[in-house]
């Protein structure tokens, strides 16, 4: 909840005033933890709801997004979701002002078409992604009415089960086959992956959000390609608020150092391969294919 409450102030100061921040606790049974988050929440201006994890019907808590009509209260009427590892970093207002078709959801093609464009995506994914071709989006941040999502989740939760386990991205995957011909493309500016920071594709695309969908994640420490300019508001959240501090997920000491160290080397062939000039034309004709 750290991670998630840190996107939360960061959203609250991005979006308009007549826009509800909340932040979900699905946690078994609510207690100083909870209480904790709860406070800051009330000094920040972010509406707090705790739900038991059984809501989820035994599902995953990964699972809840499909959960977002049944779980929200019933007058809001309009949905922005953002992934918990996320850092909202512009201004939400062209976002939150986006409508989306009736039936339709807003989300950002997901950076795994970009790999496997050249070649380089992970062993295994070829066949989940490849069915979708450019048009396979990420579903850690979407833009979608309350009415549209309680169709679109249905279908999902009814496409689960023991055939769909198999899955590398179960429920994002499921999501793509249920609206597939119903999506409307949203810029990478709200939904940029952060393992990409500082190898030039913000020139393409300056972001607003930034999701940090793979480990180490900038609360574990200053790595690369981020380093500590994106470690800086989890510390800045911690110091204001100590009494939340042991609750981020720091990375023990000797992890610590073979991460740096991983990462230095992994940042120098992921730069190399973003810098290159036919996945950086690839993006910037992705970005024009979009709505908002």
């Amino acid at each position: 909840m750290f991670q998630s409450l840190v996107s939360a102030i960061q959203a609250r100061q991005l979006s308009p005033a007549d826009c509800d921040i909340i932040l979900y606790d699905l946690t078994r049974s609510p207690g100083e933890e909870s209480a904790r988050i709860r406070h800051v929440c009330d000094v920040k201006g972010i509406r707090y709801i705790w739900e038991s994890p059984e809501c989820l019907g035994g599902l995953h808590i990964m699972n809840a997004r499909l959960f977002l009509d049944q779980l929200l209260p019933s007058h809001y009427r309009e949905i922005l979701y953002l992934d918990g590892d996320t850092q909202v970093v512009g201004d939400l207002t062209p976002l939150l002002s986006y409508r989306p078709l009736d039936g339709h959801l807003c989300a950002v093609r997901d950076p795994m078409i970009y790999l496997r464009r050249v070649d380089r995506l992970a062993e295994g994914f070829e066949a989940e992604i490849s069915a979708f071709g450019e048009e396979y989006v990420n579903s850690g941040v979407f833009r979608v009415s309350r009415d549209s999502w309680a169709a679109i989740s249905r279908e999902a939760l009814a496409q689960m089960g023991s055939d769909t386990n198999a899955l590398h991205f179960e429920d994002q995957t499921i999501i793509n086959r249920v609206t597939a011909g119903r999506r409307d493309f949203a810029s990478m500016r709200w939904n940029f992956p952060g393992f990409i920071l500082g190898y030039g594709i913000e020139a393409i695309t300056p972001p607003s959000i930034v999701h940090f969908m793979s480990n180490p994640r900038p609360w574990q420490g200053a790595y690369a390609p981020w380093g500590r300019s994106w470690q800086t508001p989890y510390l800045c959240v911690a110091k204001e608020f100590p009494e939340i501090e042991e609750y981020c997920d720091a990375l023990v000491f000797r992890k610590r150092a073979a991460y740096k160290i991983k990462q230095i080397a992994k940042s120098f062939i992921e730069r190399r391969l973003w810098s290159a000039g036919d996945v950086r034309n690839h993006i910037a004709e992705m970005e024009s294919k979009t709505v908002v």
